[in-house]
């Protein structure tokens, strides 16, 4: 089982839950998946910006390397 955080006391949650035990606040229908999709996010970003670098930087790195 997977424990998240409630975003409005911070108490444990789990997957499952529709509401928290904590604060008895309702909890959305798709909290558990919200971390997957955050990651999913950043990891886009960052093959983005890994294939932008690849683009930007020199390809040839012997000026620059002291020989």
């Amino acid at each position: 089982m997977s424990m998240l955080t409630c975003k409005h006391c911070g108490g444990n949650i789990e997957a499952q839950q529709s509401t928290c035990p904590n604060c008895g606040i309702p909890l959305p229908p798709n909290h558990a998946t919200q971390k997957q999709r955050t990651f999913i996010a950043w990891f886009i970003l960052l093959l983005i910006f890994c294939f932008f670098m690849m683009m930007w930087l020199p390809p040839d790195w012997s000026p620059f390397v002291g020989q």
